[in-house]
């Protein structure tokens, strides 16, 4: 208890080239670094007595202040969630009351704050128009936003009408891209890009009721010719009947229409 009240006097505070840090002198000699803030806080000023259990509360208030400063640098480049920036900040420290405290300081100042970061990224995942309301609530998960808050800003800030706008472009976009496949093979494909970027299957068929669907009859007859040619060499040694399903059957895996199918299969035979 004697050596916790012994008293020790500031015999110099000396700034640092570091901007913001100062070396502190106790009796003659140097004891430790503070930061500006903790020197204010403290009031460290020459001829100042401290006894040894204030010097450790001063070290901590230190440590946590270099802690601070490194959360504040992490989150200047980009917004960060509280999970982002718990995560950071366990991996700089072991103190979980340091980590506790600096989250809570940095949530006080709004520095990081769950709810602006999600109505933020759904507003802006809105207006971009490249991703539905399930991926939006999907990437905020993912940033350790929790689910019901997730839900509860998408359902605020992205309207159906805006998901089914957004779905439409990006639906035709797609159906485009897949032009060297069937045509139920196209609508598959689309269906799926569709449901990989977060939009509700309603959404999706209303979608897909819209779209400009025209097809090239000739392009697609080639593309017939081709896989069932291809088919038709490869079962080339099954029973007829046995080689006529074979086929039938390849063709309608890879999304040819029952009629064209038959219609192939006729001219092929003949």
């Amino acid at each position: 208890m004697a050596e916790q009240s012994q008293l020790h006097k500031v015999t110099k505070v000396e700034a640092q080239q570091r901007p913001g840090r100062y070396n502190i002198y106790l009796d003659g000699e140097y004891a430790f670094p503070v930061s500006e803030e903790v020197l204010i806080q403290y009031h460290l000023f020459k001829a100042q007595t401290l006894t040894k259990a204030l010097v450790q509360t001063i070290q901590a208030a230190d440590q946590q202040s270099k802690l601070f400063a490194k959360a504040v640098d992490f989150i200047s480049y980009q917004s960060r969630t509280e999970a982002e920036v718990r995560t950071k900040l366990q991996g700089l420290s072991e103190d979980a009351d340091q980590v506790e405290a600096v989250l809570t300081h940095l949530q006080q100042l709004d520095l990081i704050n769950d709810q602006q970061y999600a109505q933020r990224y759904v507003q802006q995942a809105a207006l971009a128009g490249k991703k539905g309301p399930t991926a939006a609530v999907r990437y905020l998960m993912q940033k350790g936003i929790s689910e019901d808050l997730a839900q509860t800003m998408v359902a605020q800030f992205y309207a159906e009408d805006r998901a089914a706008t957004n779905a439409r472009p990006l639906a035709q976009k797609a159906f485009d891209q897949y032009a060297r496949y069937p045509y139920n093979k196209r609508i598959e494909k689309t269906k799926l890009s569709l449901v990989r970027k977060g939009f509700s299957f309603a959404t999706i068929d209303e979608a897909i009721t819209e779209l400009d669907d025209t097809v090239d009859e000739t392009e697609q007859t080639a593309l017939l010719e081709k896989a069932g040619n291809k088919a038709w060499h490869r079962y080339r040694g099954a029973e007829r009947f046995q080689r006529v399903q074979k086929v039938k059957q390849a063709l309608m895996r890879q999304g040819f229409s029952f009629a064209d199918i038959d219609q192939f299969l006729d001219n092929i035979e003949e």
